[in-house]
């Protein structure tokens, strides 16, 4: 058993339940270790704190139920992965620059980089006129050797000369700073919808998870000041190494 829980004790003499404080204790523990975690058996717990095994198994079914751990029959119990925090849906940032202001080494695959015939959709979105074509910019985005989100972008190819953008070096160059400082293309407003979807064999390959695992769909249109629709992007992020803080102010009546 781990040196952290030597010191540690159950109050009986409290009205809180045994279980919840071995929870709170469990918590507290996987938060100060770093990386996966696993925890003592049923039976160590049992022992060193004196308590029944339903106790145990209640605190770790809460735990589990919470999406803090999972259980396996031949590792025990191990923490999740924490997920990264994500200032997407408030902030309009690069993924690189995001990344590394948390301290992460940011990583960029380049899958497709092509000028293509869009489908209804993507026209649509970008509100184009048939036979028009696009540039498909399709990326693999994460950090050190962990996948974290697979985004496809689509621009219009005709617009401010975007088509040279196939020529580009979008693995280490940001795709927004290069159409701002070259093309001479700024966001000003971007309108993003949330799904909840499931990862198809395609995703689950590519983002290291399993078919049918839950994924964080997230399809934005970028515009001009002018109000040009110059970006359409759909963007897959795994469930569960993301989550997403949207912060929103009082607006003055």
């Amino acid at each position: 058993m781990h040196s952290f829980f030597a010191q540690q004790q159950l109050d009986k003499n409290t009205p809180i339940p045994l279980y919840f404080q071995l929870k709170t204790l469990l918590l507290k523990f996987i938060k100060t270790q770093d990386g996966l975690v696993s925890l003592p058996t049923e039976q160590q717990l049992c022992d060193h704190f004196d308590i029944s095994r339903s106790t145990v198994r209640q605190a770790l079914k809460e735990l589990v139920n919470e999406g803090v751990i999972e259980r396996h029959k031949a590792k025990g119990s191990v923490s999740i992965p924490k997920k990264l925090e994500q200032n997407f849906l408030s902030v309009l940032e690069s993924f690189n620059d995001e990344m590394q202001e948390k301290g992460l080494l940011p990583t960029t695959q380049v899958l497709d980089l092509s000028l293509i015939e869009p489908s209804r959709t993507i026209l649509e979105a970008l509100e184009l006129p048939p036979g028009e074509q696009v540039v498909q910019l399709i990326r693999l985005r994460g950090t050190g050797e962990e996948p974290i989100v697979l985004v496809y972008t689509y621009l219009p190819a005709s617009f401010k000369g975007i088509r040279n953008l196939i020529q580009e070096d979008l693995i280490h160059n940001s795709l927004y700073k290069l159409l701002q400082s070259k093309y001479h293309v700024a966001i000003d407003w971007t309108r993003r919808i949330i799904e909840i979807r499931s990862a198809g064999e395609f995703e689950a390959k590519l983002l290291h998870i399993k078919a049918k695992d839950p994924l964080q769909y997230i399809e934005t249109i970028s515009r001009t000041k002018e109000g040009v629709p110059f970006e359409f992007s759909k963007a897959y992020y795994r469930g569960d190494l993301n989550k997403f803080v949207i912060e929103i102010r009082n607006k003055r009546l």
